[in-house]
């Protein structure tokens, strides 16, 4: 017979939205809405709970939800216990959630985490809620002003308080993915990056030191590279600020912000240091960059059995869709707009500027650039003055943040075809401020958005591990090569 489930109540308190400066990062949400690598704070805690405990759990976000956790109260014994977790509470070790939720049902005594405004409250009886159920009824218990008195204080689990800017951009500074071959350790002070990829971190670490030192403010300094014969790493300090890639998803940007986000973006692209070539050598590296990867990232792709398979599925709902006649489609459009790609100049350029490598503080204006893609000598600097502007684009015009996220779904339309579905908030009226800013600079929304569809097609192996996303992708490229051929 399988074993009695523990008489507790789990209570995620989720009522409060989030206020201040907080909001200017993540817009108008509940904090349990908040997306945390690829997935929703509410989520996480679920999947970190113990099985039993998961049917055990009230997520309490409306007066609905609120009188079935009073029923369920009032039906209970008296000695059923009660756990509350404000919503506003970050665990950054989901372990020891996991292992403080399983010593519950041994617990002797209530607790809390704090004894002023706490965000975890533990009642041996749950029945004390009912207490004073019109207080609760009325705000959440960590908004009660009153000491906790007989209550002992929880040691082995402090949670952050992400209603305060410091705990949520301590929680949140390391939350977008890395890929399968790079690794990240965070403290209070460091970020340290390594890679089985050694060559990748000494260009990445080398890349400050070589570019000219007017591109310097717009970087975070590198140091204390190693190598220790597996594997490279180097370090940088800490920057408490949330990269654009968490503001962008969760539509917190208005037109003002977006505007001064983007022209302090555009403003970088611009003042990159110029060095004067030929057209024929700006067509070659263009090529290099647009076609040469694309058609080796592509064979890479087709060459491992989850790609085979991937490809298989997405021309199965439509012929267009499959790789080789998305790179045939591609090539023909380059070609007819290759003269587009002929300048006569190149610049440095980061090489990676997605959003998520972008960090920026609305209210200051501090926009800083990690992760580029690095040099190990000075001629590696030098790069096509329109690759930037395409990692740029793919994040404004591509929805590359939502799906990298996680925030899109890939499903079927009423003709079995298949569809890429992503979460927008306010981001269609934003992107023409983009395209405004572009124009101005002379670039074609037409070629960067040729450009781009090669990002997305070059992306698909480094993706495998996200057969979902590698599909999104696929369906996003296929999208932008219509586009192209509308305009």
């Amino acid at each position: 017979m399988p074993a009695p489930q523990p008489k507790i109540l789990l209570i995620v308190d989720d009522r409060e939205f989030v206020q201040n400066e907080v909001r200017s990062i993540v817009g108008a949400r509940r904090f349990g809405d908040i997306i945390y690598k690829r997935c929703a704070l509410i989520e996480h805690l679920r999947s970190a709970l113990p099985e039993w405990a998961r049917t055990r759990l009230f997520h309490i976000r409306t007066a609905d939800e609120l009188a079935k956790l009073r029923n369920a109260i009032e039906q209970s014994s008296e000695d059923t216990a009660g756990f509350v977790i404000a919503g506003r509470a970050g665990f950054t070790e989901p372990e020891r959630l996991k292992q403080l939720i399983e010593r519950l049902p041994y617990a002797e005594d209530d607790f809390t985490d704090r004894f002023y405004k706490p965000l975890v409250v533990f009642m041996r009886n749950a029945h004390r809620l009912m207490d004073d159920w019109s207080a609760f009824e009325s705000a959440p218990l960590h908004f009660r002003e009153t000491a906790w008195h007989g209550f002992q204080r929880l040691q082995s689990t402090i949670p952050l308080d992400l209603a305060n800017i410091r705990d949520f951009l301590t929680f949140t500074s390391c939350s977008t993915a890395t890929r399968h071959f790079n690794a990240v350790e965070v403290d209070a002070y460091y970020y340290t990056k390594s890679s089985r990829d050694k060559r990748k971190m000494l260009a990445e670490y080398s890349f400050y030191a070589l570019v000219p030192e007017s591109m310097r403010p717009w970087l975070i300094q590198p140091f204390d590279y190693r190598d220790d014969g597996s594997r490279a790493s180097y370090k940088m300090m800490r920057y408490y600020l949330a990269d654009a890639s968490l503001q962008w998803v969760h539509g917190a940007f208005d037109s003002d912000s977006f505007r001064a986000f983007v022209e302090r973006l555009l403003f970088f692209v611009r003042e990159r240091p110029r060095k004067a070539c030929s057209k024929a050598r700006s067509s070659e590296v263009a090529h290099g960059l647009f076609v040469a990867k694309l058609e080796e990232r592509a064979k890479q792709f087709l060459s491992m059995a989850e790609g085979q398979r991937i490809n298989t599925l997405v021309s199965s709902s439509k012929q267009d869709l499959d790789l080789n006649r998305q790179l045939a489609r591609y090539h023909a459009l380059y070609q007819r707009y290759a003269d587009h790609f002929a300048f006569d100049h190149m610049v440095v350029g980061h090489g990676d500027p997605c959003f998520s490598n972008i960090l920026y503080d609305q209210q200051r204006y501090l926009l800083k650039l990690i992760d580029p893609k690095g040099a190990v000598t000075e001629d590696e600097l030098w790069t096509h003055p329109l690759y930037d502007l395409c990692k740029i684009s793919h994040s404004v015009l591509g929805d590359y943040d939502f799906v990298n996220n996680g925030l899109y779904s890939v499903g079927f339309t009423e003709n079995n075809q298949l569809e890429l579905r992503v979460s927008h908030s306010n981001h269609a009226s934003l992107q023409p401020i983009f395209l405004e800013c572009m124009n101005t600079l002379g670039y074609s929304r037409k070629i960067i958005r040729l450009g781009e569809a090669s990002l997305f097609l070059s992306m698909l192996p480094l993706h495998i591990d996200h057969p979902n996303k590698v599909m999104a992708f696929l369906l996003k490229a296929h999208s932008i090569l219509n586009e192209v051929e509308r305009d």
